[in-house]
């Protein structure tokens, strides 16, 4: 880690009783620095405002959490940043009561970019299917909150096979995400992506090109039917747009995919 603060402090501790800890009670935000400027830093910081106030976290002041990580990204041409807000510590229990009103902890980290994702997004990865199911949560569906169980045991399925990522779906059999980033594919002529309004984390990516290709398709696909879909690709705020190469050792197209990140460069 190149760089680790928690309410402007730098500082790799915390408490015992923090609520992150505790309960996974916050959430956080994941984004790129390039050449000391971070990648869609507005969005990232709508991310956070909107995750707090619906998880009813208390909001820190956004324009000097803003301009914070405007300072401490100037210093790193390429590099990692994540930052976690948490309900704080204290509270009996799940309750919150007790908690005073500036309670919440604002955790800022910054890391080495991964090398071998330059390579990814121009060679393309192999894709297979989970054998795991992600749960159906409306109340927490598309926040990157602190709760994530869910995509450690993904991880730990994807660590013992071969496959690049993992395709993953809900107990009805509906394509959701992958393992850390989000799913597009183009079916009967139509560019999609998943439905993600009861699983699945709404990734900064996947939103600007949504905003980008209006026309873009959200749709509840099974995986019987994903099997006739000449490309795909996957996207999360570091890699940005990725190709699939090969879905369960079957070859797909990359040309549409490569197309779209040369539209999508100046954007992401």
């Amino acid at each position: 880690m190149k760089y680790c603060s928690v309410n402007g402090q730098q500082q790799t501790e915390i408490a015992v009783t923090e609520r992150g800890l505790a309960y996974g009670d916050g959430i956080f935000t994941t984004a790129k620095i390039v050449n000391g400027e971070i990648v869609l830093l507005n969005k990232h910081i709508e991310r956070l405002t909107l995750g707090c106030q619906q998880l009813k976290l208390q909001v820190p002041f956004m324009a000097k959490l803003t301009a914070q990580l405007q300072s401490l990204a100037r210093a790193y041409p390429l590099a990692v940043l994540k930052v976690i807000i948490t309900a704080g510590s204290g509270g009996r229990g799940y309750s919150r009561i007790g908690l005073n009103d500036n309670a919440s902890n604002v955790i800022i980290m910054i890391s080495d970019f991964p090398s071998h994702y330059t390579a990814l997004a121009q060679q393309g990865i192999n894709l297979g299917d989970s054998k795991q199911q992600i749960s159906i949560s409306p109340m927490l569906a598309g926040l990157k909150h602190l709760n994530r169980l869910e995509q450690v045991l993904f991880r730990a399925e994807l660590d013992e096979r071969i496959e690049d990522d993992l395709i993953v779906t809900n107990y009805l059999g509906e394509v959701i995400e992958v393992t850390s980033s989000n799913l597009f594919y183009w079916l009967d002529g139509h560019l999609c992506t998943p439905d993600l309004s009861t699983s699945g984390v709404d990734g900064i990516i996947r939103q600007a090109i949504l905003a980008k290709y209006p026309q873009i398709k959200v749709c509840h696909t099974k995986l019987v039917e994903l099997k006739q879909a000449p490309a795909m690709f996957i996207c999360n705020s570091l890699m940005g747009i990725v190709p699939v190469k090969t879905y369960n050792n079957n070859l797909l197209t990359m040309d549409a995919v490569l197309q779209l990140q040369n539209e999508m460069k100046d954007f992401i």
